[in-house]
């Protein structure tokens, strides 16, 4: 299977958690510069958005509304503690876990999701591939004999499961039949199959270590 397209998970997710932190650290740079008061919520609105007032200087009054909004949440009357700019004063906010941290964990949060679902998706191919390459470098080249193509119902995309090619290998060291099972493929290679027999790579210190060649196959468009 192509997996370019998996490794979208990981960038995307990779992707959010950089804003995630790009924007949590701004909010602590913002706050260094930033004094603290208390304020008032006058209203609330929509789904639960405070509308806070706050006094930075006797006679100057400023409101703003909470970044973040929800049901239970604040109620008319309650005071809140806040940070604001001293030179722009409308840049304030409240200072509370939810209103500094909700935006970053939300963001990290998702983009951490994505990143475990690629790297889980990732993770197969390359096992796969890592044993597929040190199998060429110290591996012992045997020629199976072909069996079949089979399905397998342990990995499926999209509710189809992957094919399989299945072959034998008589060991005449040891008198036992070996059966190996090709990696999962994704279209049907009965068609391309000629010969009766298989290459396979296997490990002579432990048999159960093997990678069945399907180099001759055609490859899988994108």
């Amino acid at each position: 299977m192509n997996d370019r397209w998996l490794w979208t998970f990981p960038v995307v997710g990779a992707f959010l958690v950089a804003i995630a932190l790009v924007l949590q650290i701004h909010r602590w740079n913002e706050e260094e510069r930033m004094l603290r008061t208390t304020g008032s919520v006058v209203a609330v609105m929509g789904r639960g958005c405070p509308l806070v007032e706050f006094f930075p200087l006797p006679g100057e009054r400023v409101t703003f509304t909470g970044e973040v909004c929800s049901r239970p949440g604040y109620a008319k009357g309650d005071i809140v503690e806040l940070f604001y700019d001293p030179l722009e004063p409308q840049n304030a906010h409240i200072d509370s876990f939810l209103q500094n941290w909700f935006v970053s964990l939300l963001l990290g949060g998702i983009g951490l999701f994505f990143t475990l679902v690629g790297l889980a998706l990732l993770m197969p191919e390359a096992l796969v591939d890592g044993r597929r390459n040190r199998l060429k470098r110290k591996g012992q080249a045997v020629q199976a004999q072909f069996v079949e193509v089979r399905r397998n119902p342990l990995s499926t995309l999209n509710n189809v499961p992957a094919w399989q090619l299945v072959c034998q290998w008589y060991n005449p060291n040891s008198g036992a039949v070996h059966l190996f099972y090709s990696e999962d493929l994704w279209f049907d290679p009965q068609p391309f199959i000629e010969n009766e027999s298989l290459q396979v790579m296997v490990d002579p210190d432990d048999l159960r270590r093997y990678s069945v060649d399907t180099s001759f196959l055609p490859r899988l468009a994108d």
